[in-house]
């Protein structure tokens, strides 16, 4: 249940990141109005110390993630200072790297 005034957003997470969650998929409570940096700042804190440092870095999301909000890159979108709204889905993805 849900507290005045906030709203859940589904984040979804792959890679270090759901292993550091031990999971995929969570539902997040944040203050109605957040960005797309503040749910991500939020599941940082959940997910303590050593996932706060895989995904947080100079004050923003660290640049080897890709940033989804149902299902766009965020980027195109405005960037992770755009709002989100009750029921939106974040996703966090790492960068595939290889040759």
């Amino acid at each position: 249940m849900k507290t005045l005034g906030t709203m859940l957003i589904r984040f979804k997470s792959f890679g270090p990141i759901r292993r550091l969650l031990e999971k995929q998929m969570m539902e997040v409570e944040v203050p109605s109005g957040s960005t797309v940096l503040q749910v991500v700042q939020r599941v940082a804190e959940i997910g303590g110390a050593k996932l706060k440092d895989l995904i947080l870095k100079n004050g923003g999301i660290d640049g080897n993630l890709i940033v989804m909000l149902n299902k766009k890159d965020v980027s195109t979108l405005g960037g992770i200072g755009i709002s989100v709204s009750e029921g939106d889905e974040i996703a966090l993805l790492p960068h595939v790297q290889g040759g």
